[in-house]
């Protein structure tokens, strides 16, 4: 048997969990179960994308006129070699400036930009939109990702792990990295703004705001594997197993630069008590009842 929960350091609040633990693993022994907070960082940022958008018939037809007819005509030639109404044409044309592909003299007459022209060629323009993304940096899960909405605050009363464990940032400062490095970790956040396969991209990004600290609660079991006389810490966010977290708790604790005592208030007469498990094999068989009759006292 192993020492009763109540003997043990284990938040009230994990002992449910710390007894669904040990009813799905044989020879696990939940040792000790607590509960930290820790920050993880919150940078807003401001990205420019662009991304390939195909001409309407109307700009299709105003910028192959820029590129086909000589003397290129007017806005007021086109619109009535059309049959449209010129505010049409003017508000088709204004669109094509701003994406820098069209030229308008002041006489209304139009010449095909440089840029105008290689999109011409390929059937699309690309379209430029600017959009607020955040920057989430864990210290102690080593990730950096990146969300469109910020995250919640809230006031968190647990002991701070940063008092025992030096946590690092992956990256200490956004503003150091250059377009290039910060386009493939918002690729891999999965926010479809970077998509170079679909022409999606990630031209530019800045940080807009000061950095802001938002608390998170982790829960710490330490665990004994009977069988092999061995214990380990694994690090929780609710049921999920955080695996780079609990390694890098372990390294700590295997270097001596971590205590379990410090860490969970276990010292080591309680993992010392601690029973060692003699697992019975799956194969073994009880003894049949002559077997048994013929070992007993007496019996010959």
């Amino acid at each position: 048997m192993f020492l009763a929960s109540s003997t043990k350091p284990i938040d009230s609040n994990l002992s449910s969990l710390a007894e669904q633990i040990e009813e799905q693993n044989p020879g696990l022994s939940v040792l000790a179960a607590r509960q930290f907070r820790f920050a993880i960082r919150q940078t807003p940022l401001e990205v420019a994308t662009c991304e390939p958008r195909e001409f309407n018939v109307l700009e299709e037809f105003i910028l192959r006129a820029g590129v086909e007819f000589e003397p290129a005509p007017t806005l007021k030639e086109l619109a009535d070699l059309l049959g449209l109404d010129e505010i049409f044409v003017k508000s088709a044309a204004a669109t094509l400036v701003s994406l820098e592909s069209l030229e308008v003299a002041e006489n209304g007459q139009i010449a095909i930009a440089p840029q105008g022209r290689d999109f011409f060629d390929k059937g699309a323009v690309s379209r430029s939109q600017v959009q607020s993304i955040y920057a989430i940096s864990d210290p102690l899960n080593q990730t950096l990702t990146f969300k469109f909405d910020a995250l919640a605050t809230e006031s968190v009363n647990l002991p701070d792990l940063a008092d025992l464990v030096s946590l690092e940032h992956k990256i200490t400062d956004l503003a150091d990295l250059s377009i290039a490095e910060i386009q493939p970790l918002i690729q891999a956040s999965g926010l479809g703004i970077h998509v170079p396969e679909n022409g999606k991209i990630v031209s530019e990004c800045a940080v807009i705001g000061d950095d802001l600290d938002i608390w998170q609660t982790v829960s710490i079991f330490v665990l004994l594997d009977a069988i092999e006389n061995k214990t380990t810490i694994q690090v929780r966010q609710g049921k999920q197993i955080l695996e780079t977290a609990s390694n890098l708790l372990n390294e700590l604790e295997s270097q001596q630069k971590l205590s379990l005592n410090d860490l969970c208030k276990l010292p080591e007469d309680v993992i010392l008590q601690e029973p060692e498990i003699i697992a019975t094999p799956k194969t073994r068989k009880p003894a049949s009842k002559k077997k048994r009759k013929e070992t007993e006292p007496g019996n010959k």
